[in-house]
């Protein structure tokens, strides 16, 4: 198993409740990150809470996740890479199901960019095709 540097760059993948609130919801996503962070050892830290207002005044509740950055210049062994990609398909399978069951709507940032969402259980095609099928055919290509 490869070491990264601590001082690798890090990525945070955002994800947050695109709808109107309510205590339910809050609670949901709550107990999401909750069992999320207990079920594993995560390569960086645990998914954390988010429960802000944003700038607008709106409150933004969802989860945090660091990853390692694999962007260019930076180069990560392929288990680093591969356990960030199974770790981050963990995070967007839980948000699925919790998407699903509740009939909710979540958006997904990459830092500060936007890449995909889940809407009553359905990963769109900027999440699916944007972000984690380039992954899994570029760990696929590495040796």
């Amino acid at each position: 198993m490869h070491t990264v540097p601590l001082d690798h760059a890090k990525q945070k993948l955002i994800f947050y409740v695109a709808q109107d609130l309510d205590q339910l919801t809050k609670f949901d996503v709550q107990q999401l990150v909750n069992e999320l962070a207990a079920s594993r050892v995560w390569s960086i830290a645990p998914p954390s809470l988010i429960d802000e207002i944003d700038e607008n005044g709106l409150e933004v509740v969802g989860g945090m996740l660091e990853i390692y950055s694999a962007l260019p210049p930076n180069i990560l062994p392929l288990d680093v890479d591969s356990k960030s990609l199974e770790e981050v398909e963990e995070l967007i399978g839980a948000v699925r199901d919790l998407s699903e069951k509740g009939s909710l709507s979540f958006e997904f940032q990459l830092d500060a960019t936007y890449v995909g969402s889940i809407e009553d259980g359905v990963v769109d095609r900027a999440l699916q095709e944007g972000l984690l099928a380039p992954w899994r055919d570029n760990l696929s290509g590495k040796n």
